[in-house]
């Protein structure tokens, strides 16, 4: 798959004045591209979002985990294409035609594309999440008016939230915005984008400060087979992959194929472990802390790339 990115999502965008139109777009940057779409800044925002009488932009949700740009424009397409993507079986699509109308423009039935992806083998490997920024959109998405059940893994591995003091536009009278209501609006909903994404990568970064100072310490011992490795080593042989809890109190770490190995014959009987290859997760095996794989693989993914450098 290529180098992990730092942050990659979808995003789906909803006019604060016209609540039938919609974009879906992706990015490694939300706040940006928002601000991009609502001519905050100069360049960039698509043709589509700049048409009058669209603007302000609401982002709404995010659909974030990708572990890069390619994966993303794959969901991306998908997601505007659901009458046709290979990720929904041609049974199981809720529309089959590109023009059907209002049908295809309806919210109910962009969130239940949400449902269909995330739910397809590929997407689900990823322990991709979700993330509301307006708490109706939230309610319409538990709804669930096509009845589209989703895969358990995404509550049994929290996945699925709304951000704190989520917008309710229900308190706006809607056929009757102000321009103050509208600028009131747009600020509330950048701020709950900007904190979102800026905590997310806050994270990360102190996580690989903590995991970089270890791992430059000298000679590491896995914490599962007790094989030696050294990252400050030349010899290449020595820096193979490295899990790291976490969890910032545990100082395990392993080689990321011990892990892997656990973590599968932890997750599935004895007679389908030959079946698996990749892991969603399991318990570190000193604190207890759930690790989702893909964050695993991302921070050893990054680490190794520090190495080279």
């Amino acid at each position: 798959m290529g180098e992990f990115a730092q942050f990659y999502c979808c995003y789906f965008l909803q006019s604060v004045e016209h609540r039938q139109s919609f974009y879906i777009g992706s990015s490694p940057n939300p706040p940006r591209r928002l601000r991009q779409h609502n001519g905050d800044l100069v360049k960039g925002g698509a043709y589509r979002t700049k048409r009058s009488g669209t603007r302000p932009w609401e982002m709404i949700l995010i659909v974030y985990g990708f572990p890069n740009k390619i994966i993303a424009l794959q969901f991306e397409h998908a997601w505007q294409h659901g009458y046709k993507t290979r990720f929904i079986k041609g049974e199981e699509r809720i529309i089959n035609k590109k023009n059907s109308g209002s049908a295809g423009r309806n919210i109910h039935y962009k969130l239940a594309l949400i449902r269909q992806l995330l739910n397809h083998p590929f997407f689900k490997a990823m322990n991709l999440g979700v993330q509301f920024f307006n708490s109706n959109v939230t309610t319409l998405f538990e709804q669930n008016k096509f009845g589209i059940s989703l895969d358990p893994c995404y509550e049994n591995w929290n996945k699925i939230n709304t951000s704190e003091n989520a917008l309710s536009l229900s308190r706006y009278d809607l056929k009757r915005l102000t321009v103050d209501d509208l600028s009131e609006i747009s600020e509330q909903n950048k701020d709950l984008v900007s904190h979102f994404y800026n905590s997310s990568i806050k994270l990360d970064e102190l996580r690989m400060k903590r995991y970089t100072e270890r791992a430059m310490d000298g000679v590491l011992t896995c914490g599962l087979c007790f094989i030696m490795y050294n990252y400050t080593s030349e010899d290449e042989s020595l820096k193979p992959l490295i899990a790291f809890c976490t969890n910032e109190d545990c100082d395990f770490l392993s080689e990321v194929s011990c892990l892997c190995r656990k973590f599968i014959a932890e997750e599935v009987d004895e007679r389908d472990k030959n079946l698996v290859l990749i892991p969603r997760g399991g318990h570190c095996p000193k604190c207890n802390t759930l690790l989702e794989w893909t964050t695993v693989i991302k921070y050893s993914s990054m680490l190794k790339e520090i190495s080279r450098k």
